[in-house]
């Protein structure tokens, strides 16, 4: 039997579905590192998100909680320093710890002092001076266009495009964090002791731009281009975002720019990745590490007409995520096909590892899951806010430039015309059916069997076979199950 991993490394994109990467099936999308690591590891086929939005999904992942038990809804919070997760667990332990790229998730991430333990949950992080922090002086040239080169289209900036990078990349770029994390691997960490590694790299998060050659790799014209019109009984997030975001005759073109660019911006980061990827086999890590691929959620790229994300559309676009998962004595090119979600990555990191959780954690291990033991029969996820909330984000904002064109405050502008577009919403999902309940209405019912690009919405006329009954009932007790268990109450033990 393999001896338990020792070290966990977490290598993390932003905002990258679940149906571009090579490993994932799709065919015009490059992504030659990621699908060399997932030959060695196994790939979740079927995961989810929690939630549509980066903080909260990242916590999620660390805690093993749903997002809502704790309250997590928005990017300006996060994890606080006297909640227990995966990290805080390890650093216990003994762990070292480093963290490349942006935080979302900790606290009490970043200091004054080079040396942070103690006082933080990491001890290396992209802004420690000295070796990481002087590295980021470093500049990444942008190739000129050449004669082949595609040309950048004038588009509204309501959808978030910017084209062509032509200067060069530099201080917190991805492939500044890329080679922190390499150099830590390399040279800087301590090699008495077990440690933990988190790079979270910013693309392909919007806004859609690239240098070449990656802006220029693929062909407008020759990719399978996702649906652009809005769906059948479509919800309310979508119409009011494709109505003042994007413009409800958004041309196909500009549609097709927005996915071409989004997948070169995946090809880059598949280049940085396997960097790192390499780091790691020369430092003959796979063989005492668990590795990870991870992401915290998706990206609309042009589909529905519609750029970027927003955090009440459960549609797969948004909450299927790439996940590959490498581990000794896990086996290798193994293909799950069981749903899976984010909640369930730290209780199965800390079953390999031999670590018994001290708190309570809403997911399960993975482990008889890879084994084909059983399956998942749901997956859920929430997302909005209270009405409260959502009203404060109806102030206007000025959305266009002098010469009319839509600038990225159009965001700002649909909270405002439709506040309770960000009103709460919940999700359950099995292999066959999607279910959405949204406490402002529009709810949503799909057959993801048969319309797996959820463009008819049967909420309003139900097939006769459609367990509708059963789908509530399964949120409702999801619901229950995970209502909220803080504050932790000492003279009760709970």
């Amino acid at each position: 039997m393999a001896e338990r991993p020792k070290n966990v490394i977490i290598l993390s994109s932003d905002e990258m579905r679940g149906d571009c990467p090579g490993f994932t099936g799709n065919p015009d999308c490059k992504t030659p590192n990621l699908d060399r690591f997932a030959e060695r590891a196994v790939v979740l086929k079927n995961h989810y998100t929690v939630h549509g939005k980066c903080v909260p999904s990242r916590i999620a992942t660390m805690t093993g909680r749903y997002c809502h038990t704790d309250g997590f809804r928005t990017i300006q919070q996060h994890l606080p320093n006297d909640q227990p997760d995966v990290l805080a667990t390890l650093k216990k332990l003994g762990y070292e710890s480093a963290m490349f790229g942006h935080n979302h998730c900790w606290e009490n991430v970043h200091g004054e002092e080079r040396n942070y333990k103690g006082k933080s949950y990491v001890d290396y992080h992209s802004f420690t001076y000295g070796c990481f922090h002087e590295m980021l002086d470093k500049e990444w040239p942008s190739p000129a266009p050449g004669p082949d080169s595609v040309e950048p289209m004038e588009m509204e900036d309501g959808f978030d495009y910017r084209g062509r990078i032509e200067e060069p990349m530099e201080f917190f770029c991805d492939d500044n964090r890329a080679d922190q994390a390499v150099e830590y691997l390399t040279n800087v960490r301590d090699r008495s002791r077990p440690f933990f590694m988190q790079l979270n790299l910013g693309w392909p998060h919007p806004v859609y731009h690239a240098p070449e050659p990656y802006f220029s790799m693929y062909d407008r014209a020759k990719i399978t281009a996702w649906p652009h019109e809005i769906p059948e009984n479509a919800p309310l997030p979508m119409r009011v975002m494709r109505e003042v975001r994007t413009g409800l005759d958004a041309p196909e073109a500009a549609l097709r720019e927005i996915q071409a660019v989004y997948y070169a911006m995946i090809t880059k980061t598949d280049n940085a990745l396997g960097r790192v990827l390499d780091a790691i086999e020369r430092e003959g890590l796979f063989e005492d590490s668990i590795v990870m691929f991870w992401v915290d959620h998706g990206d609309f790229a042009g589909q529905y007409g519609l750029a970027e994300k927003w955090d009440t559309c459960m549609a797969d676009c948004i909450l299927h995520v790439p996940q590959i998962f490498s581990a000794p004595g896990l086996p290798q090119g193994r293909i799950v096909e069981s749903l899976t979600e984010h909640t369930d990555l730290a209780p199965t990191i800390l079953g390999l590892l031999g670590i018994e959780p001290e708190w309570g954690l809403h997911g399960e291990s993975l482990l008889p899951i890879i084994r084909g033991e059983r399956r998942k029969e749901a997956v859920f996820a929430d997302g909005g806010h209270e009405e409260e909330m959502w009203r404060r984000f109806s102030f206007k904002v000025r959305a266009t430039d002098a010469a009319g064109r839509k600038r990225r405050a159009a965001k700002q502008e649909t909270y405002a015309e439709c506040p309770e577009s960000m009103a709460r919403a919940k999700m359950v999902r099995t292999d066959k059916w999607k279910l959405v309940i949204r406490l402002a209405g529009g709810n949503e019912l799909y057959d993801m069997e048969n319309d797996p690009q959820e463009m008819h919405n049967l909420w309003d006329n139900p097939p006769a076979d459609a367990p509708v009954a059963q789908l509530q009932q399964r949120m409702i007790e999801w619901c229950l199950r995970t209502d909220t268990d803080r504050p932790y109450q000492e003279q009760v033990g709970a």
